[in-house]
């Protein structure tokens, strides 16, 4: 038995090891938050952290401290998404590219260097939520994060009934909707999104989760409605980018189309599905070149895709040319 113990007490050890060391590396992480309105520092944020090149999220979660500062050490170079999330203020999701350069490693955000990454967060408009109630809605997010939707759903739901009276409480409406999204009950999830919107009409998230919704239900024209409601600057998430690439595309409106897919692939170095597309919009632009070496890319990526038939036949052709 003592024997048996200790063998599983290796492999869990060698399992965290090898999960810590996906993403473990020389860089050293550092940012502050501030509100967007007032230039204050925001306590209580959490940073989540997702690695392109280990494909693996961090098993680290920093949280801002009352000067609004986060840090997060041995990390590895490389691409990174960032997920900035506090109750009461509108989530920021961004890319930074971590190099070396000059003897340290540095992030790059937006084009920009920087040594700590400053990021700030609006506040949702609306009445204030009391303490009590914002922890109530973030142990009901976890319950989401942790892949417990239906509980989430009851939780949020026994929320809105018991504080329906607090005109804030409308928030609560969004992440009813990304539960019935995780569900894949589209046309339910819009109709939380919009009582949300009704109060915050110009919540981006919101707008957002409408557009990718109506574009789940291959809606295309009520998704891009949605989607051109917001700039280039505010869609920061590359899974979003691709898909209102498509929506473009589907659309026959290319020259758009291959700007989302560009960006995506930016954004999302191994994204192969996205490179497919890319080289597919190159064709119907008669960009041969481009249309090449996009879906070359593509099937480096994905050699199991099934599209991958598709592409080959492509490169084979222009290449006779």
């Amino acid at each position: 038995m003592k024997k048996i113990f200790i063998v599983f007490l290796i492999f869990i050890v060698s399992t965290v090891l090898m999960f810590s060391q996906a993403t473990s590396g020389k860089v050293k992480m550092r940012g502050i938050v501030l509100d967007k309105d007032t230039g204050e520092p925001i306590k209580g944020v959490k940073v989540k952290l997702y690695s392109i090149k280990a494909q693996s999220g961090h098993n680290i979660t920093p949280v801002t401290d009352s000067k609004g500062k986060w840090r997060s050490l041995y990390m590895r170079y490389g691409k990174w998404y960032f997920d900035f999330s506090k109750v009461g203020y509108a989530p920021r999701k961004i890319a930074v590219d971590y190099v070396f350069q000059n003897a340290k490693y540095v992030c790059f955000f937006q084009g920009d260097k920087y040594e700590v990454l400053k990021i700030e967060m609006q506040k949702i408009q609306g009445p204030a939520l009391e303490q009590s109630i914002i922890k109530e809605i973030e142990e009901g997010n976890a319950l989401l994060v942790g892949k417990q939707t239906k509980k989430a759903i009851k939780r949020f739901e026994k929320i809105i009934e018991k504080y329906k009276e607090r005109e804030g409480i409308a928030i609560v409406n969004l992440y009813m909707g990304n539960c019935y999204s995780k569900l894949e009950e589209y046309e339910k999830a819009i109709e939380y999104f919009q009582k949300a919107i009704l109060k915050y009409p110009k919540h981006k998230e919101l707008i957002l989760s409408v557009g990718n919704s109506y574009s789940n239900l291959k809606q295309t024209d009520k998704a891009m409605e949605w989607f051109k409601k917001l700039s280039d600057e505010d869609i920061t998430n590359p899974d979003t980018l691709y898909n209102i690439g498509i929506n473009f595309y589907n659309a026959m409106d290319y020259n758009r189309a291959v700007g989302y897919f560009n960006r995506a692939v930016e954004m999302k170095e191994n994204f192969g599905e996205a490179y497919y597309q890319l080289g597919m919009t190159y064709v119907a632009l008669n960009k041969i070149t481009e249309s090449v070496t996009a879906l070359k890319k593509f099937m480096e990526l994905a050699p199991e895709s099934p599209n991958f038939t598709t592409a080959d036949e492509i490169v084979k052709a222009f290449s006779n040319q």
